[in-house]
Formats: structure tokens, C-alpha cells, sequence
């Protein structure tokens, strides 16, 4: 389970990646704890594709708990009106996705005899729920047609110790849309890609140029810094790989400096809104770029075009989306990543039907639909998104040192950058217990 954050922390710090965002990331969550009341489901007015689709009657009636629905996602009311003119005989309860209460609600439904069905999760993140054997082994369910779908080698990424456990349904890695009007008034360049130098040099010029702060970053983003700086800062990719097994110490100089220059960015108060910028929610980071509060935004690539929108309707249309900065000097100039996706409850008393809902979630029907709202999608189909919320796919790396333990990830995730700059020698010997209790 999620560490407590220091006691001097007085902040509240919620819960990526991959891609862990892994890593991940995705459209985020919203900061509200996941409801236990059934939703109303049904989308009037939807443009549903082929939700005209004639029922399945040979389905058993099952009660499923879905959580995978994220607030204002355009898709998801979408899918669920389809999967229920699909299959009429299920009844369904929706919960609001919320990243910060996933593990939460899944372990606490599990001991006490329930099944959160179907779970939108990270598939590079899998290991909290596969350690505790929490999740369906999807192999044996996965046919040649079934994986047509999917692009070459996408579900690499969910699969552990040669089994499937957990579905890719976008590609994410994290960037940042700039306001580029504020940039031309601090007299900085807008670059696609950039190094950390001129990163921190592009803030310095805002905040003494401008009446507002450099960039924003919401309280479960906080962490990518950390996990991009721990895939760049090696020399060689074997030196990268010797630190994701944990076989080199967080007080390592090498880290130690890039951690140092992350806390930098908050010491100097960059980040919006100064005191309290660890605990900013995606709402108030996103309010305060449309306003015109910050000039930067940290967000995830396929957030892109929705951030678009809301700048447009704010009067706001010089918008770009540029590449993460990179701590890089050697051959290791990769960015966290991967996947968001599903899985299916080890406990679920329904398979057939979790099988049949996830089958519809990773159609041809519902890739298109999440193309149509932005998202990059590992699928077999047409359309895609612009190449400006593309650019760093090949970036991805799929491992992180997160992955030794389920602690190492709750920590890095969601502790690490509030940690480090209220305790720095705490948090460093907090990291190498994780590191030496995982070996």
C-alpha cells in the first residue's frame, strides 16, 4: 500500500505513467475517490457507431462492476450505451476512474469477497496486482482474430512471466502544450525538443520577463520528473538496465544530482502556484493554463487535442505541444511510458462476460472512437492523431526501476517529489530501503 508522506508534508499528495507513463499516465484522473453508487450509463443523443449492433441473446445475465470511466472523456458514456445494447442481460455498475483510488478499490472489493470486474489500469504497472495474484490470466482467451487487432508486439507490455494480464488501449507518454503568446513576451523560442539547461534557462526568462509562473504540474504528475530523469542520466542502456533491477544505489552521484536539479525547479518556485505546487489538481493546473496564470502546462500526449479545445474556447489559440526536457548526455534519451489499458478481476464470477465486454472495449469500433477523441492507439486502424502528439512514441521506454516492488512504484509515483523537498536525506534512505528490501 501507498507510503505515508512525511509528517512535515502537510500537503495532500494523490496518486501516472507510463506511459509507466509507464508508465504512464492517461487522460488523467479527476481527484475525486471513485463513488460506490450505480450510474445511469446510458448516453442519449449518442453517436454510436454500430451500437445498432442486434443484441447478443445467447449471453447469461451477469452483474459486472466496470471501473474504467474517467469525467469528461468523450468515449467512455459511449461505450457503455454500446455494451449495454449489446448485451442486454448484463447489468452493470459503473465507477468513476479516479488513478488515485484504483489500487484501493480493487484490493479493498477483493478482501471482502467482491470483484471490480473490469479495471482500466497501466500495463507496464501491473505488478501490485499480479504479486497479489489479483489479476485474470488473459492467454488463454486470446485467439488469432483477437489479436489482429493489436499492433506488433503491443501486448508485450502486459505480458509477465509468458502470460497476458493487462490489455494496451493508448499510447501515452508525457509532454508540454505551451502558450506560445507568453513566450514571444518573455522573448523565449519555442523549441520541440530541448534540453534540461535550456529548460530551466526558458523558466528563469519567463518568471523574470512575465507576471506569470514558468509551467504547472498536477499532484500526480509530479513524479514523471523523477522517473524521466531515472531513464536518462545513464551513459549506456546496460547502466539504465543495472538501475531498473536495482542493483545501483539511489545516492548514487549521478542521481543525486539529477533529483537536485528537479527540487531546483520548485525552490526557485517555477512551478504554479509556488507554495502549495505539489498538491495542484489536473482541474486547477488546467484552469490556470487556460486563464493565462502559467505558461507552460505538463500534460500527457494525448490530452493534446482536449487541452486545445479548452484554450480555444478561453480566446486562446497559440497553443503547441512540445517534447519533455531531457536530462540526456549519453545513448539513454528515453521518456516514461506506455500504456494505458484493462484487465479483468482474478475474482471476477463472471469471465465470459468480462471477456465479451473487454473484446467490445478493443474493437475496431472503440480504437476509432478513441482516435476520433485524441488518443494514439497500438491498433490495426485508420486515422491516427497528428504527428505533434506522436512525436516521442519511439521514446518510450517500457521498464522502470518501479517495477522491483509495488512499493518502489506507489513511492516514486506518488511520494518522491514532495518528499525529497521537504527531507532530502529521509527520502534518499526511504529509496534505498525500497531498492535493498526488494533484491
Amino acid at each position: 500500500m501507498r507510503r505515508q508522506v512525511k509528517q512535515m508534508l502537510s500537503l495532500a499528495l494523490a496518486g501516472c505513467m507510463v506511459l509507466g507513463m509507464t508508465a504512464c499516465g492517461s487522460k488523467s484522473s479527476t481527484g475525486t475517490a471513485a463513488p460506490e453508487s450505480k450510474q445511469d450509463v446510458t448516453t442519449e443523443g449518442s453517436s454510436a457507431g454500430t451500437a445498432a449492433e442486434k443484441p447478443d441473446k445467447t449471453a447469461e445475465e451477469a452483474s459486472l462492476v466496470m471501473l474504467i470511466e474517467e469525467p469528461n472523456v468523450n468515449y467512455y458514456p459511449v461505450f457503455l450505451e454500446n455494451i449495454r445494447a449489446k448485451y442486454p442481460e448484463y447489468s452493470i455498475t459503473s465507477k468513476t476512474w479516479d488513478q488515485s483510488q484504483v489500487e484501493k478499490t480493487v484490493k479493498t472489493a477483493f478482501a471482502g469477497g467482491e470483484a471490480v470486474d473490469i479495471v482500466k489500469w497501466f500495463p507496464n504497472q501491473m505488478e501490485t496486482f499480479i504479486s497479489s495474484d489479483m489479476a485474470l490470466d488473459l492467454t488463454p482467451y486470446m485467439d488469432d482474430e483477437w489479436k489482429s487487432i493489436f499492433t506488433e508486439n503491443a501486448l508485450d507490455i502486459g505480458t509477465y512471466g509468458g502470460k497476458l494480464f493487462c490489455l494496451p488501449i493508448t499510447t501515452v507518454y508525457p509532454d508540454i502544450d505551451v502558450n506560445a503568446d507568453i513566450f514571444e513576451e518573455a522573448g523565449v523560442e519555442v523549441k520541440e525538443h530541448w534540453t534540461w539547461d535550456e529548460f530551466v534557462a526558458a523558466c528563469e526568462k519567463i518568471k523574470q520577463n512575465t507576471d506569470v509562473f514558468p509551467f504547472a504540474i498536477c499532484d500526480t504528475r509530479v513524479g514523471w520528473f523523477q522517473r524521466n530523469a531515472f531513464l536518462q542520466i545513464w551513459d549506456t542502456k546496460e547502466e539504465l538496465e543495472a538501475f531498473n533491477r536495482g542493483e545501483i544505489s539511489f545516492k548514487d552521484e549521478r542521481v543525486v544530482t539529477a533529483l537536485d536539479k528537479i527540487n531546483d525547479l520548485f525552490a526557485k518556485e517555477y512551478a504554479y502556484p509556488g507554495n502549495g505546487a505539489f498538491s495542484q489538481t489536473k482541474d486547477q493546473t488546467k484552469a490556470a493554463f487556460s486563464q493565462g496564470k502559467i505558461a507552460m502546462l505538463f500534460n500527457v500526449n494525448n490530452g493534446g487535442k482536449t487541452i486545445r479545445t479548452v484554450m480555444e474556447e478561453a480566446g486562446r489559440t497559440n497553443i503547441r505541444t512540445i517534447s519533455w526536457p531531457t536530462m540526456a548526455a549519453g545513448e539513454c534519451d528515453y521518456v516514461l511510458g506506455g500504456c494505458d489499458g484493462y484487465f479483468i478481476s482474478s475474482n471476477t464470477k463472471n469471465p465470459e462476460a468480462s471477456i465479451n465486454i473487454l473484446k467490445y472495449l478493443t474493437n475496431k469500433e472503440a480504437f476509432e472512437l478513441q482516435v476520433d477523441d485524441g488518443d494514439v492507439v497500438p491498433a490495426n486502424v485508420e486515422g491516427g492523431t497528428d504527428e505533434e502528439f506522436a512525436r516521442d512514441s519511439s521514446k518510450v521506454y517500457p521498464k522502470e526501476i518501479m517495477a522491483i516492488s509495488a512499493e518502489m512504484n506507489d513511492y516514486i509515483n506518488y511520494n518522491i517529489g514532495a518528499n525529497y523537498f521537504y527531507d532530502k536525506e529521509g527520502t534518499l534512505e526511504e529509496l534505498e530501503s525500497l531498492r535493498t528490501s526488494a533484491q
